[in-house]
């Protein structure tokens, strides 16, 4: 039996929880608005880690919404391909940016396909 990791619980009878990667890439295949990543380190650097998600993420274009250490903000710029807007790390600028990044924000001309970073820019 393998020790138990602080805030885990086995309950009884009941299914094991899918992993964080399973549950971001299922809810990709339905159409999330928005993917949140804990943060992008060095293996995501690396191509490891949850990298996989935030590249199909950002290839359907949904915003991901990711902390980013400073030491690894230029691997993160590379990453993203430049496609990136950096906000403060506060509740307004995050409720600022999802207001304008989402529906009921400014929209692109009809017939023309904009990034959503290219709308906040």
């Amino acid at each position: 039996m393998r020790p138990r990791r602080p805030g885990l619980r086995s309950v009884p009878g009941s299914r094991r929880r899918p992993a964080p990667g399973a549950r971001i890439a299922d809810a990709l295949v339905h159409g999330a608005d928005l993917v949140i990543i804990n943060r992008f380190g060095k293996r995501e650097r690396d191509g490891k880690g949850l990298s996989y998600l935030i590249e199909r993420a950002l290839d359907a274009d949904i915003p991901v919404v990711i902390a980013v250490g400073k030491e690894h903000f230029a691997d993160w710029i590379k990453f993203a391909g430049g496609m990136s807007v950096k906000l403060r790390c506060d509740r307004d600028a995050l409720d600022i940016w999802w207001q304008r990044s989402s529906a009921g924000g400014p929209q692109p001309a009809t017939g023309a396909h904009q990034t959503v970073c290219e709308i906040l820019k």
